[in-house]
């Protein structure tokens, strides 16, 4: 007798032990719905980011001149670069490289070109 007094007081202190605090309320069911809990602390606004490397032609006018034509290549190189610069919001720019200029000569014309490449830091999340 005395043990079941015993487990009928003890029965609600059990139950109090596994209430949650959490409420959910007023959550719309029709749309895609994610609900964390985590313990500790939680990283406000964690933002994640994605490292991105591409490449790019950068060709430089034609002209009859080689010197000119090189020129003309320095010329497309720094107007790659600040390009890529006035997009540099939040120093996404790692790195910019021009390359290694080769140059040709077709029908009394030098190009110069070569292969651009860059690295980004992207925000994933």
């Amino acid at each position: 007798m005395k043990k079941i007094l015993g487990l009928i007081l003890l029965l609600p202190l059990m139950v109090w032990a596994q209430k949650v605090g959490v409420q959910v309320d007023h959550v719309d069911a029709n749309e895609n719905t994610t609900i964390e809990i985590r313990k500790g602390e939680h990283p406000k606004n964690e933002k994640q980011y994605e490292i991105t490397e591409g490449s790019e032609e950068i060709a430089g006018d034609a002209s009859p001149l080689l010197q000119d034509a090189r020129k003309n290549w320095k010329a497309a190189c720094a107007e790659w670069k600040k390009e890529f610069k006035e997009l540099n919001k939040d120093n996404q720019v790692l790195s910019l490289s021009c390359g290694s200029m080769t140059c040709a000569t077709v029908t009394m014309e030098s190009t110069c070109k070569s292969q651009g490449k860059h690295k980004l830091r992207v925000q994933v999340r």
